[in-house]
């Protein structure tokens, strides 16, 4: 095993949200996911039904077995996994949670890892420093610099096994920043986000967020992160949205101990209950008067499966969200079910302009418009980036603008017959006309429609027509996609645009009998052939809209085949996930072009996986 085995490869993503997998000795493991803390001395629910559930691994505590002579002496002798009964992943905390609470432990860091490897833990971790949120910031930078100083004690054994470095630094931003840039310069291969159990306890979601978000946008993105205690279904989603790849938890037997129920936006107290839901495993085996009527041991075991089963069905939903593009709406959503969870969403807005370049340049689904919010969610600060300065623009009214395949007497007898810029009211964001039906302007769903204010334009026929609507409309569309200034050059004016004859959409645009692009109907984006390839690498200076990829690598991708994260070596971190980008060879001449799967940012870091899926490549124009 090697201290990079965890490496994440990434199956489907939102923005910072992604379903991923990593592998261990014992198999593979989905992301999102949960591992159940497991008591080794106290089993509430059988390991068969956590694994109908969904467990594909699940967390012990490596203190609790090392105290119990009988536990060590087995966990030594047969394994971790033959101790617990379990076959899949199985990761060790260290004791710092104890020595958190009780004051310490009788352990030391090295010996605490080598113990925990010598039980066949998939994943160690060593004896960090937990930071409590009433931490000074002088005592909290402390614990992070102890912390990385206990992990480059063990460095030698994290280069043959899956240690993780645990990221502390309490509610302080910059020491979140610190410890994540410090752990993912070591060979951790696994990060989990460490001392927020009493924020979450306390309901304190709003400072959650800014120690996720500064600890992701700081860490190695090819590495798993983590967040410590943070099993709750009623945060989950907004977790994963800010890039939390897995959870543990001993929730679901603590709330089932104190009778209380989870839900995936809440808690009930069984006392408070009529009906199961039907969700519930419970369901069919049991009437709630029944429950309430149970011994107490016999309650809280089956507590315990309602609640784990409520958590599971939590990532479940989150995945499928994550898989049709509808975390962020389903988050803003849900976050009406708690003032808490609304703070904490609006928190999320506070950083929209740096997680904004991860946001895909389109989604599967459309928008949803729930007010004022969505305009400043990243697609919102998106669109924002196309308002023109005031003074230079006219609005038009709602009476006079229509999508332009509807409004032909406007185009023909307004915009093409004058230079002034004209904007369309979209739910408050002046939005160019020309950009009517990139993806999300056309493609909203919103619960009200109302008459926009601004001005009916009138002109007499007999002006002269001095500019071409859709031409026009492509030029801003590739400024928007490919960097401003390079529309006109991509598409000159002797340019010749072909649109569909049933719905008057751009479909191809041609130059000298070459396709140099097309306009996709479904995102109102451009997608270049290897022609439109070429022009924009003409203009494009540096490594502006460009993958280089090895010598070795561009001979396969020249062919069509997709391009690798570990053959590209340099790149523009400023892709967007899903744009066009062209791929080069190490003498910057152009081979293919593709759509980027990630960010420009995340090519640099994830190793296993595809960046770039090839659209058009050279030999096929040479053929």
């Amino acid at each position: 095993m090697t201290g990079q085995s965890l490496t994440m490869q990434i199956l489907h993503r939102e923005g910072l949200a992604r379903i991923g997998r990593f592998k261990t000795d014992h198999g593979y493991v989905d992301t999102p996911n949960i591992m159940p803390v497991i008591n080794p001395n106290l089993r509430t629910i059988p390991i068969d039904t956590m694994k109908k559930f969904g467990t594909q691994a699940i967390i012990t505590n490596s203190y609790i077995i090392r105290r119990n002579q009988d536990l060590k002496d087995e966990a030594l002798k047969n394994g971790l996994h033959s101790l617990i009964g379990f076959d899949g992943t199985i990761m060790t905390d260290s004791g710092t949670f104890q020595s958190y609470v009780y004051g310490g432990v009788e352990y030391e860091n090295r010996d605490t890892v080598e113990f925990q490897i010598d039980i066949k833990s998939d994943i160690s971790t060593i004896l960090d420093i937990f930071s409590t949120p009433s931490d000074s910031h002088e005592k909290a930078r402390l614990a992070v610099d102890e912390t990385h100083k206990r992990f480059e004690e063990i460095k030698d054994i994290a280069k043959s096994h899956n240690i993780s470095g645990p990221i502390q630094g309490s509610i302080y931003r910059d020491l979140r920043r610190r410890s994540a840039k410090l752990m993912s310069d070591t060979d951790a291969s696994y990060l989990p986000i460490g001392g927020v159990v009493p924020l979450l306890e306390q309901y304190k979601y709003s400072n959650l967020v800014d120690i996720i978000l500064e600890s992701k946008l700081a860490s190695d993105f090819s590495k798993p992160v983590h967040l410590f205690g943070g099993g709750h279904p009623m945060f989950m989603g907004m977790a994963v949205l800010l890039g939390v790849d897995m959870f543990d938890s001993a929730s679901y037997v603590k709330y089932a101990r104190d009778d209380r129920l989870l839900y995936t936006e809440g808690t009930r107290y069984l006392a408070d209950v009529t009906e199961l839901p039907y969700w519930s495993p419970l369901n069919e085996r049991f009437t709630i008067k029944e429950i309430k009527s149970l011994e107490e041991k016999e309650r809280y075991s089956i507590l315990a499966e309602h609640n784990l089963f409520a958590i599971f069905q939590e990532l479940s939903e989150i995945r499928e969200r994550i898989r049709e593009n509808t975390l962020w709406q389903y988050i803003e959503s849900k976050s009406r079910s708690h003032p808490s969870l609304y703070s904490a969403f609006k928190r999320i807005l506070t950083h929209s302009k740096r997680i904004e370049p991860y946001f895909e340049l389109y989604r599967k689904s459309p928008l949803f418009h729930f007010g004022t919010e969505t305009n400043r969610s990243p697609y919102g600060i998106r669109l924002k980036k196309l308002e023109p300065e005031k003074g230079t623009y006219s609005t038009l009214s709602s009476r006079e603008w229509k999508p332009a395949r509807l409004s032909q007497d406007f185009v023909r007898n307004v915009y093409e017959k004058s230079e002034e810029n004209f904007c369309i009211n979209w739910y408050g964001l002046k939005i160019p006309v020309e950009m009517e039906e990139i993806y999300p302007v056309e493609q909203v769903i919103s619960g009200y429609e109302k008459e926009t204010k601004g001005t009916l334009f009138r002109r007499d026929n007999g002006y002269e027509k001095v500019r071409n609507f859709n031409l026009e409309k492509l030029r801003r569309v590739a400024d928007f996609q490919f960097g401003k200034g390079n529309g006109k050059s991509i598409f000159p004016d002797d340019c010749k645009i072909t649109v569909s004859k049933a719905t008057g959409r751009i479909r191809t645009i041609s130059r000298n009998d070459s396709i140099l692009a097309t306009m996709r109907a479904h995102d109102g984006f451009i997608g270049l052939t290897f022609e439109g390839g070429l022009k924009l690498h003409e203009v494009s200076k540096g490594m502006n809209n460009r993958v280089m990829v090895t010598r070795e690598s561009a001979t396969y991708n020249s062919q069509g085949k997709s391009v690798f994260f570990k053959f590209v070596e340099q790149n523009d971190m400023g892709i967007i996930p899903l744009n066009d980008v062209l791929v080069v060879d190490p003498d910057d001449s152009l081979i293919a072009v593709g759509r980027a799967m990630v960010s420009g940012r995340e090519m640099r870091m994830y190793k296993d996986g595809v960046a770039v899926t090839i659209n058009h490549h050279i030999q096929e124009t040479t053929s």
